[in-house]
Parts: structure tokens; C-alpha cells; sequence
């Protein structure tokens, strides 16, 4: 930009990784509205609206039940494969929808991006804010079931909200880390579904974590999903097989995506406009 004789060139900021998300948090107020208008717009002018969250992961048990538990017989660690295949799906749809959410986010709301300036960061956790909705709808099912099943959960229930704020940290990792990389390479668009479906064989939702050899357990457990997924299935039933470590070293894996993806995100960022 050019004004008079003097030249004013404009360069994107270089703030570091804390900077970002003090920001980030000052802008707090945007992150609620963008998540409620994400929910607002999924289910305007659906027919059933919030049941769909009930339903698909229900039929998919159903699917799971019949295939896996009924017909090949894969073990379920004494709890009924009705409540240990839905608990892993209600789990594993809160991480799968928010990282999907997350990294196609910035591309829906192109249009926002280059007329305002807001952290770009805020547009990803709406959307992976978005998903606790459905999460929280599908829990509220989930809980009487499992005394239908004449489970009868006690202290393990405590382990849920930990579960739930490491899901967010890895779904906000790696969804941050495909948003940045989907503007950059749209090829991703079409590679995020088909990755999320290697990704949800390779967690333990129609099987067991006890089934993986000895030898492979702490390799598995660096899948994030493999020890969220075990944890929630004991917190929700009291039953089942439990590994403390196997959490940890999930835990510890999200920890560490989280500001890899936050870093590569604001290193695309300083294009989004170009791009989009």
C-alpha cells in the first residue's frame, strides 16, 4: 500500500504459539456464538433434528451387535455388546464429527474469514465445540440403558469428564491440523472420511482392547482413541477391562498433537486468503 511517498508493506503478524491463544481466549464470546450457530444451522429445517444423533449411532450398534457380537463372536469383556459397542460409538462420534467439523470449518466459513479479522483459531474449536451437543444427547441415552442392561455403574463415572476434555484436546489437535491443511491441499476433503474410517477399525469399538497381543499393547495405546474409548466403556458400565496406562499414554498423545496442530495451523494461516 502506497500512500504519498512513503510505502507501507503489510505482513502477516508472528505471534508466538501463547500470544495465539491468549487471544484466542479474548475472543471467547465469538467461540460460544459460532458453536451455537453451527448447531442452529445442522438441524434447521430437519424433520426429526436432534434424534438423528440418537438414531445413527443406535443402528450402527444394531449393525455392530448382530455382525460382531451374534454372528463372529468377538469377546466384549462380560459387558453386553449392545452397551459395548454403543458406548464406543457414542465416544468415538463426539471425536470423529468434531475433528470432520473441525477440518472442513475454515473453508465453509471462507466468506467470514476475509471480510473480519478474528483469530482464525476460534472458527475449528466452534466446530469442535459444536459436537458436544450431540455428545451430551446421546449420553443422556446411553446411561439408562446401561441399568437396563442391569449394569450398575458407581465411582467409574467420575472418569467421564476427563474423558471428554482429552477427546476435545485431540479432536481440536488433529481437526486444527487437517483445517489448515485442507485449505492448503483440497485433496483432504476427500482423504478425511476415508481416514476417519481406517482410523475407527483401528480403535476398540466392535472389540477389546485385551484381544491385541501383549507385545503390541503400548504401541496400540498410542492410537488416542484406544485408551479414551476403554476408559469411557469402564466409566459408563463399571465392567470391562480397564489399563490406567493405557489411558495415560493416550492421554499424553492428544497432549502432544494438540500444539502440533495449533502450529501448523498458524503457519497456513498467514494464507487462508489466498486460498480460499
Amino acid at each position: 500500500m502506497q500512500t504519498g511517498d512513503k510505502k507501507i508493506i503489510i505482513r502477516p503478524g508472528n505471534q508466538s504459539l501463547v500470544d495465539s491463544l491468549r487471544e484466542f481466549w479474548d475472543y471467547r464470546d465469538l467461540l460460544y456464538i459460532l458453536a451455537a450457530r453451527e448447531v442452529s444451522v445442522r438441524y434447521k429445517q430437519t424433520v426429526i433434528g436432534v434424534v438423528w444423533v440418537v438414531l445413527q449411532p443406535l443402528m450402527t450398534t444394531l449393525i455392530f451387535t448382530v455382525v460382531f457380537g451374534r454372528f463372529a463372536k468377538i469377546p466384549s469383556d462380560g459387558i453386553p455388546y449392545a452397551i459395548f459397542s454403543y458406548s464406543a460409538l457414542v465416544l468415538w462420534s463426539l471425536f470423529s464429527q468434531g475433528m470432520e467439523r473441525a477440518a472442513n470449518s475454515i473453508i465453509a466459513d471462507g466468506n467470514l474469514i476475509t471480510k473480519v479479522y478474528f483469530p482464525r483459531l476460534v472458527i475449528p474449536f466452534a466446530a469442535v465445540g459444536s459436537a458436544w451437543i450431540d455428545f451430551a444427547v446421546s449420553l443422556f441415552i446411553l446411561l439408562p440403558l446401561t441399568y437396563i442392561y442391569g449394569l450398575r455403574p458407581t465411582g467409574s463415572l467420575l472418569l467421564i469428564p476427563l474423558v471428554m476434555i482429552v477427546v476435545m484436546i485431540s479432536a481440536g489437535g488433529v481437526g486444527t491440523l487437517l483445517a489448515g491443511l485442507n485449505v492448503r491441499y483440497r485433496d483432504f476433503r476427500y482423504i478425511i472420511p476415508f481416514f476417519l474410517q481406517i482410523w475407527l477399525y483401528a480403535s476398540p469399538i466392535v472389540y477389546p482392547v485385551s484381544i491385541v497381543p501383549e507385545s503390541l499393547r503400548l504401541l496400540y495405546y498410542l492410537n488416542p482413541m484406544a485408551g479414551l474409548i476403554e476408559a469411557f466403556r469402564f466409566a459408563v458400565s463399571g465392567q470391562g477391562s480397564f489399563s490406567g496406562m493405557g489411558l495415560g499414554i493416550s492421554a499424553v498423545t492428544s497432549v502432544i498433537i494438540f500444539p502440533i496442530g495449533l502450529t501448523v495451523f498458524r503457519q497456513v494461516e498467514r494464507s487462508f486468503a489466498d486460498f480460499i
